[in-house]
């Protein structure tokens, strides 16, 4: 076989080879040639991940740094326990990333490994790169009873590298748990006066308030993050911007009161909602956003709520006008929170009929508050106008006057 990279002719490519004539893994090759794994790898070498070269280092206990590192990838879910191993998996788009973290934990024991593996649902082989050691060697004298916690601003930002996204200028923090998120949500007050929102996204996730805690934290964990290799760059795209769409339909009913036609009446139809987003092409993942987080949020925050539903029993907003444009207002502003990328609405009443809205950014909306539009009937203000104040007093006037003739 010739290797394209050094034009060497050898039995067989392997990482070793390619470390030294390219600095690239067998993975990186085949991208760059565009070539499937099928035929680089040879039977024998796929599925034969095993632990019996990894070694059993003595009870140790590792440098702060190693601590810190482990347990900010722990709180960003990429450390998992498989039989008698624990395995970090990395991205290859962020391979630099996964040798940084390697050389870190080289305490530990943890040694990189790209595995080949046959995937049955799309009859191909394909490439795993991770980090795994025995799980023996994660336990010793340095157990959570013995010392303190480990270095909190490195574990953050570790966290970070490996867990956060950035959406319009705002920064997205997911969690395994209410506690985690709380704990952090705390350290990130206390320490860098990062203020946080939870948001209710079917798991626990914090959303740095404003634009200007995103900045906040970036700067205050900067030292740590442009240590990261291509961390830094990854919260500072300098990429094209893309939108993207989501489709969703419900099926509900309403009335418009007061309106003059057969509107008036209770009626159903099948709305067909258009979400479109717009932001950058995030460098590690290739998308502007996950499109399995747009339809969560949408499901949970619009489907579910009006979904063979009568609209002006929906909400308070809606009661009284429940018109595709007051429920596209609505709508923006039950996502905006979730999607500060959110670029258009596109709202189908029938297929002949739809209106656009484009709302205000999350920054403008927290600045402005709600639309008064939607709020007309909930406004305290509505039950003190000077004409109501006259009326009282003109019902006033008339009990007093009808009990003086009785």
């Amino acid at each position: 076989m010739r290797c394209l990279e050094c034009q060497a002719t050898v039995e067989e490519l392997d990482n070793g080879h390619l470390f030294a004539c390219s600095g690239l893994t067998l993975q990186e090759y085949a991208l760059r040639h565009a070539l499937p794994l099928d035929l680089l790898v040879s039977p024998d070498r796929i599925d034969t991940a095993r632990d019996e070269d990894l070694p059993l280092l003595p009870a140790a206990v590792p440098d702060e740094t190693a601590r810190a590192v482990l347990a900010g990838l722990r709180l960003a879910g990429k450390v998992v326990d498989q039989g008698s191993q624990c395995r970090i998996e990395g991205e290859v788009a962020r391979l630099d990333l996964l040798f940084w973290v390697l050389a870190r934990l080289a305490p530990y024991g943890f040694r990189y490994r790209q595995e080949y593996l046959y995937a049955p649902g799309n009859h191909r082989v394909v490439a795993r790169n991770c980090l795994t050691t025995h799980k023996r060697n994660l336990v010793g004298p340095w157990l959570p009873a013995r010392v303190p916690p480990p270095e909190q601003r490195l574990k953050y930002a570790s966290y970070l590298a490996h867990a956060a996204e950035r959406h319009a200028g705002y920064l997205f923090l997911p969690f395994a748990s209410e506690h985690e998120a709380e704990e952090a949500a705390e350290f990130l007050s206390r320490e860098l006066a990062v203020r946080t929102r939870r948001l209710d996204a079917g798991a626990p996730l914090l959303r740095t308030y404003a634009k200007s805690d995103a900045e906040r934290l970036l700067a205050g964990l900067k030292s740590e993050l442009e240590a990261m290799p291509g961390v830094w760059a990854r919260f500072h795209p300098d990429t094209p911007e893309v939108s993207v769409s989501k489709e969703v339909v419900f099926d509900a009913a309403h009335f418009l009161t007061d309106h003059p036609a057969k509107c008036s009446n209770l009626h159903g139809g099948r709305y067909v909602l258009q979400v479109k987003v717009r932001g950058q092409i995030d460098p590690a993942t290739g998308c502007v956003l996950d499109y399995g987080y747009l339809k969560r949020v949408v499901n949970a925050r619009v489907v579910e709520r009006f979904d063979h539903h009568t609209l002006n029993y929906a909400g308070a907003e809606l009661a009284w006008r429940s018109t595709t444009e007051l429920l596209s207002v609505y709508i923006w502003e039950q996502l905006i929170d979730y999607l500060p990328e959110l670029d258009t609405l596109t709202l189908y009443e029938t297929p002949q009929s739809w209106r656009q809205y484009t709302g205000p950014d999350l920054e403008t909306w927290q600045r402005q508050g709600s639309q008064p539009l939607l709020g007309q009937f909930t406004d305290p203000a509505r039950g003190s106008s000077v004409w109501r104040q006259w009326l009282r007093s003109e019902v006033s006037r008339n009990e007093k006057r009808q009990a003086r003739l009785d």
